[in-house]
């Protein structure tokens, strides 16, 4: 039996005449047909060769034949037995073996008997498959015999063609299924819709719902049901569409689902719309991930771009552009080395590219250069992308500017340097006292190192009580978050009892709460001892000179008593300067307390304190004229001394004016700045004693002054943190010592080119017009000097504060 291509094929068993004349009779045949011949005990193997479309046999085949024509076409031959047949009735897939009956034959079967018998007709009529054609009833050229071979070989072709559709279909039905894709058509009347399985499964209903068009639209999100409508009517109308909904399923669930949907044209009408439905949710929320991948990408800090294997730059986000200096069309298709500064050396770029190539991240600081050409620190990473293979097909550039913060460390870096090599204890610490950053000062003070005294605070290397006086320094700080100065005097194990002059300032965090608070410390040991000496020596000075100055005083009365006429003029010019030494004497005094005493200023009501001190002096000094203008009841933070202060101011107005002096004081705010003025009618204050009371020379034999009371007035205004001015008795040529100039708390005794910052002060020089207006104002009417005493007004928290710290 030879193999056949293209034309049916027919077998005649057991009879090569006959095989031989079926050749010659088909030859003129409208099919063309491939005859062969073979033996019905070789038959089951020899359709292994090819498809048989028809047998043609003078009796039945035995089983074994039979069972090979019952075998479904194209099945293989097993040495075994039979192969199973499939169980086509019942669609179920399942396998019977052949009975090797008629019956189950499905390859057509002529019968050609030379004779015919009942049997053979009976058993012919029992199968389908089976022709049955006496030769006694066909003509001399097998006219009938080969009607009946070419009707079996028709039926034949008809039905491998029906398997094949059948096959098509069940193909596009698997291939439906895998992809998630499924059909839909509709009638041109809408009354129709019809849903393949997997469009049934997309939507979650069971084989038994029946869709229509308006039960398929409800399963729609209600914003795009009309979409939904459009489209359809657009393919009604010849326009296909291909569009993405969201879609409810029966189960709630919630999918983006793509339908795509055509005419159906027949007879070149629309008769319907057929369409596929695919659930894309997961490609919708990769393209939304993409989505917003990209827009964080927009929208990032950083600079960002992506380069080809080879390094060529495919895409830079809008911060690349900011920070480089580069437009996207202008770093697109170049490489990074445009960026390169000429900082880094050739051995960082090797390693770098083997990091990356060899499918690892790349993170190291960089130091690049802008399109401007300037320079610029960078914490670059560098990742590769690959592909599902896990080829490296490109990098990821992520670039954030850290230039601000490589220089603030190199600033700080400096500032640790310099703070470091300051003799003076600067300390950081959180607020449970524990160090975090001390210089080397601390760590000698301490006998400890630096790395020793971190985590640690004042008790590991101090006496307890100085170590629990600063811990209530430190929590005053803490409490009112501002700074303040105190002394204490601590036992060190290695350099004993020393003393320190400390500020405390509080310390913020990046979201500005007060988290610790810094310490500077001023060892004042040898200056607290000089101004123990100073103290002793004053008081040995003042007492010898009470001593001395009482002796001469005695003496100078009872020589008053017994002298005459210029005599006696000598001894009372005598008394009056003697007078004149000790009062000197005691107002010396004063200001050596002044200068040893650490009182802190506290809060005091200045209208009430001029009107008695001005009640004081009207009582001691009748002839005076003493009016004190202040409207309202004005506090300023000011030392205990400040009373005594004042004292001197008016009752130097007083003394030297005259016979009936007339001493005017004003008070005015502005801004925090309380300006006490005060004028009399006398002969004004020489420039000499100005500068003498505001120490701003020194005491020489040709420059001096004598103005002990006046200096005093101004140390009280600085420790007060104010500041004390002179003006002439032309208030419209005032001097302009009138304005103040005072910065951190400190009172700057000079003119406005002395002031710090510019003229920014603490007293601020936005008072300077109401101050001036309360020295012209006190002037008004008198003809002599104005002496203007600034003071820091005093606000609710600073008066709380003040009391929380016991002043």
């Amino acid at each position: 039996m030879s193999d056949r291509s293209g034309s049916p094929a027919v077998v005649v068993l057991d009879d090569d005449a006959l095989a031989s004349a079926v050749r010659s009779a088909v030859a003129d045949a409208s099919t063309t047909m491939t005859v062969l011949s073979t033996t019905a005990d070789e038959y089951a193997h020899a359709i292994d060769r090819g498809p048989v479309d028809c047998v043609v046999a003078r009796q039945f085949p035995p089983p074994e034949a039979l069972r090979a024509l019952a075998r479904p076409a194209g099945s293989p031959v097993f040495d075994s037995g039979p192969e199973p047949a499939a169980d086509a009735e019942s669609g179920s897939g399942s396998r019977v073996l052949p009975s090797g009956e008629p019956s189950d034959l499905t390859v057509p079967l002529v019968l050609y008997p030379s004779t015919p018998t009942a049997e053979l007709a009976r058993r012919s009529a029992d199968a389908e498959a089976v022709r049955y054609v006496p030769q006694s009833i066909d003509t001399g050229d097998y006219a009938l015999l080969v009607d009946a071979i070419e009707g079996a070989v028709g039926r034949r072709a008809q039905e491998r063609e029906l398997r094949a559709h059948a096959a098509e279909r069940d193909l596009l039905v698997q291939m439906s299924s895998l992809a998630d894709v499924g059909g839909w058509e509709l009638d041109a009347d809408g009354e129709a819709l019809t849903w393949t399985a997997e469009t049934r499964r997309l939507h979650g209903v069971s084989e038994a719902f029946e869709p229509t068009v308006d039960n398929a639209i409800e399963f729609y999100h209600p914003d795009d049901r009309e979409s939904v409508r459009a489209d359809v009517e657009a393919a009604l109308g010849g326009d296909p569409f291909d569009s993405t909904y969201r879609l409810y399923r029966a189960d709630g669930d919630v999918r983006w689902v793509r339908s795509k949907g055509v005419p159906i044209v027949e007879d070149e009408s629309i008769v319907g719309v057929r369409g596929s439905f695919q659930d894309v949710t997961a490609e919708k929320r990769r393209e939304d991930d993409i989505r917003q991948f990209k827009q964080a990408v927009e929208a990032a800090g950083h600079a960002i771009f992506i380069t080809q294997r080879n390094g060529t730059i495919e895409y830079v986000n809008p911060a690349f552009e900011a920070v480089t200096g580069y437009e996207a069309e202008e770093a697109v298709g170049r490489d990074p080395s445009i960026l390169k500064s000429g900082q880094m050396d050739q051995e960082y770029y090797r390693n770098l590219w083997s990091t990356v190539l060899d499918g690892e991240v790349w993170s190291e600081p960089i130091v690049n250069r802008r399109k401007s050409g300037e320079h610029y620190h960078a914490s670059e990473t560098i990742a590769p992308i690959t592909t599902d293979d896990g080829a490296i097909q490109g990098f990821v550039a992520i670039q954030t500017d850290i230039t601000d913060r490589v220089h603030a460390r190199e600033r700080l870096e400096t500032f640790r340097e310099m703070v470091n090599r300051l003799d003076d204890p600067i300390m950081l610490q959180n607020r449970d006292g524990s160090f975090e950053v001390v210089n080397d000062a601390v760590a000698e003070y301490a006998g400890l190192s630096r790395s020793e005294l971190i985590g640690d605070d004042e008790f590991a290397f101090m006496d307890e009580p100085a170590a629990r006086t600063i811990r209530e320094h430190k929590d005053r700080v803490l409490e009112l978050e501002r700074s303040i100065s105190y002394e204490v005097t601590p036992t060190f194990p290695t350099k004993g009892e020393r003393s320190f002059a400390t500020t405390r300032y509080p310390h913020y965090d990046e979201e500005g709460a007060v988290d610790g608070s810094v310490a500077i410390c001023r060892d004042i040991t040898e200056q607290s001892e000089r101004e123990h000496q100073l103290r002793v020596l004053d008081r040995i000075l003042r007492h010898n000179l009470y001593n001395k100055m009482n002796l001469i005083l005695g003496h100078a009365e009872l020589l008053e008593n017994r002298t005459t006429g210029d005599a006696k003029s000598s001894v009372q010019q005598i008394i009056e300067t003697g007078d004149d030494l000790v009062e000197l004497a005691d107002k010396e005094r004063r200001i050596v307390e002044l200068l040893t005493d650490d009182s802190p200023p506290r809060r005091i009501d200045i209208r009430e304190l001029l009107e008695d001190v001005a009640a004081e002096l009207r009582e001691s000094h009748p002839e005076a004229s003493i009016v004190v203008d202040c409207p309202e009841s004005f506090d300023v933070r000011a030392i205990p001394e400040v009373r005594k202060a004042l004292t001197e101011l008016l009752r130097n107005a007083v003394v030297h004016t005259g016979d009936d002096p007339a001493v005017s004081v004003r008070v005015t705010r502005a801004d925090g700045t309380v300006a006490v003025a005060v004028a009399d009618d006398g002969p004004g204050i020489p420039e000499m004693e100005r500068k003498a009371a505001r120490s701003e020379t020194d005491i020489t034999p040709l420059f001096h002054g004598s103005g002990l009371g006046l200096q005093f007035v101004n140390h009280v205004a600085r420790r007060s943190g104010g500041s004390l001015r002179f003006g002439s008795s032309d208030h419209r040529t005032a001097d302009p010592d009138l304005r103040p100039a005072t910065t951190g708390g400190e009172a700057v005794a000079g003119t406005d080119a002395e002031k710090p910052g510019g003229g920014s002060a603490s007293v601020s020089e936005a008072a300077d017009a109401d101050s001036e207006t309360a020295a012209s104002a006190a002037a008004d009417g008198t003809g002599g000097a104005v002496v203007v005493l600034y003071l820091p007004a005093a606000d609710e928290s600073a008066d709380e504060q003040g009391e929380r710290l016991g002043a």
